[in-house]
């Protein structure tokens, strides 16, 4: 297994009310969720994220395949969380 760290972390919000906020910052780490945490069942973002997941695992594809994969999965179940914009005084 080749686990590889994203370039950045995507953050996702799951539970049922969405008030779990998650840093996924590696292929592993997002083929876990994808696997046993996602709030949809089925999804065609869903099924390439975990495909292409897989792949990264098997040294077969990059991490950042994965990140845009994980990333439009989050899309399509309404997960993803915007990067905040930080107002420094």
């Amino acid at each position: 297994m080749q686990d590889q760290r994203f370039d950045e972390p995507v953050r996702i919000a799951l539970g049922r009310s969405r008030n779990s906020i998650f840093n996924v910052e590696r292929v592993a780490q997002a083929a876990d969720i994808l696997m046993n945490r996602w709030p949809v069942v089925t999804g065609q973002r869903h099924m390439v994220a975990r495909k292409v997941c897989l792949a990264v695992l098997e040294g077969k594809k990059e991490a950042s395949a994965a990140r845009a994969a994980f990333i439009n999965a989050a899309i399509e179940a309404d997960i993803l969380v915007e990067p905040r914009e930080v107002s420094i005084p």
